[in-house]
């Protein structure tokens, strides 16, 4: 990232591209920028995670920790976190080279609208029709 070019003179500039004010980093775009924050916590929200925001490799450990099995929740948790990954990048990769931007809600939307569309794919499960899972489904 341009955190690690800067000091190469390659890039002139690692200021975060959601212009917050910081340097760009890993760890900086995914989880302590406070635009990538909010999209973070509101995606938690909607797979029933209540909890502060990790530092990356934390992040990490804790969904291999809690996503392990095929059951619903565990899928959506998977799917949430792969899906919010890439919008967060593609939004990145916009703001930077096409100088285009989405709100955080549209990126939000388009988070859900993956991982419905990727739940729609996997519906023969049977785990997928317990009355227990449908709220949490329609988030």
């Amino acid at each position: 990232m341009r955190d690690k070019l800067l000091p190469l003179g390659i890039v002139a500039s690692a200021r975060c591209s959601f212009n917050c004010g910081k340097n760009k980093s890993i760890e900086h775009l995914f989880f302590a920028c406070p635009f990538t924050q909010s999209i973070w916590i509101q995606i938690l929200r909607m797979c029933n995670i209540r909890r502060q925001i990790l530092p990356w490799p934390d992040e990490i450990q804790w969904m291999t920790d809690h996503s392990r099995g095929n059951r619903f929740p565990q899928d959506l948790q998977k799917l949430a976190f792969a899906a919010t990954v890439f919008h967060v990048w593609m939004e990145r990769n916009r703001r930077c080279f096409k100088k285009s931007f989405l709100t955080r809600e549209l990126i939000i939307h388009k988070i859900q609208e993956d991982v419905g569309a990727r739940l729609e794919s996997l519906k023969s499960s049977a785990v997928h029709t317990e009355e227990h899972y449908h709220s949490l489904g329609c988030k």
